[in-house]
């Protein structure tokens, strides 16, 4: 239910919607919405990318809720983004789950990093949740130059899914959701009740993949992911909430951390570190804790890279002075 709280934002808010052209024919979903007053023309900016079986609504519905808000209400402009076959994207006229991980690694993210950098005039972030967040780093390292136009990434519940957690019981869901995709063409999260949206045979079989070695590689194996990201040098921060345990953990996320080739900040959210409770996959950056006690953090790790208004220094608003911690 919408507070009138959530109802004033919505009527404070600017708000376009357009369809980024990508491969295939497909046409991505992204939602550009400014906060009151605009925000100022060197204003920061945050690209939002939705995880596995989600869509832009994830971070902000249309009533106006959802995690985005926290960054409107600072004076952020929010880019709530869609991948292909998610959400209100637009397929092509035959349209079938032709797709895997590499393709969102080479084209859904890249196209949109493109897409909003050539529109956004201050400083630009992308916020990440699970899947996407391991996918946007990988592809900042596979085309290191697109982090020319960015100022820092944020991935939250990212980790690449391994066996050294989760039991017998992550090795059974991973090859249940191998075989039924297999056998329909996609993964039916929607009737298995596990998101809103299908994933790709192809994705569910890279997984199954990667999960008995630890690997993290393309689908012909030509390009070992792991390698890749040691050619991220943008600030980044990884977050993870201590109770996520089953699709990410804080050992794998720090393991992400680790690979990366920069000023990377790891964090675990939790009750160690000053929240009220240890969060999970989810819980980590929805309801009503998230908004008072983590993204709050959030904001303001882009405040220090992106101080209100910009910055004067380079082409994404960083100045000499910034620092982060490894």
């Amino acid at each position: 239910m919408s507070t009138a709280g959530d109802q004033d934002r919505a009527a404070r808010i600017a708000e376009t919607e357009r369809w980024v052209p990508t491969s295939g024919g497909h046409e991505l979903h992204l939602r550009e919405v400014r906060p009151a007053g605009g925000g100022g023309e060197r204003a920061p900016g945050v690209l939002f990318l939705p995880g596995l079986f989600s869509d832009g609504g994830f971070f902000l519905g249309r009533s106006g809720q959802g995690p985005a808000t926290a960054f409107l209400d600072e004076g952020i402009t929010a880019y709530v983004a869609s991948l292909r076959g998610h959400g209100p994207s637009r397929r092509p006229q035959r349209f079938a789950y032709d797709w895997n991980f590499d393709t969102y690694v080479r084209h859904d993210i890249p196209d949109l990093i493109r897409a909003v950098s050539a529109t956004h005039t201050g400083p630009l972030f992308v916020l990440a949740h699970s899947m996407v967040g391991y996918a946007a780093l990988a592809a900042l390292g596979v085309e290191p130059d697109l982090q020319k136009r960015l100022a820092g990434v944020i991935t939250v519940s990212s980790a690449v899914n391994d066996y050294s957690d989760g039991g017998l019981s992550k090795r059974a869901q991973m090859t249940f959701s191998s075989v039924i995709s297999r056998l329909l063409g996609r993964f039916p999260a929607r009737a298995l009740k596990q998101g809103r949206w299908d994933e790709p045979a192809g994705l569910m079989r890279q997984f199954t993949d990667w999960a008995p070695s630890g690997a993290f590689r393309s689908a012909d194996g030509r390009t070992d992911y792991w390698q890749a990201l040691g050619r991220v040098t943008l600030p980044v921060l990884v977050g993870i909430g201590a109770g996520d345990s089953f699709h990410a953990s804080p050992a794998r996320a720090r393991k992400l951390a680790d690979h990366l080739g920069g000023a990377t900040e790891f964090t675990v959210f939790g009750r160690e570190t000053g929240l009220s409770w240890d969060p999970g996959h989810v819980d980590v950056l929805r309801g009503a804790r998230a908004q008072e006690q983590v993204l709050p953090k959030l904001v303001a790790w882009t405040r220090g890279i992106a101080p209100r208004g910009g910055a004067a220094g380079d082409a994404t608003g960083r100045t000499p002075d910034d620092t982060t911690k490894k």
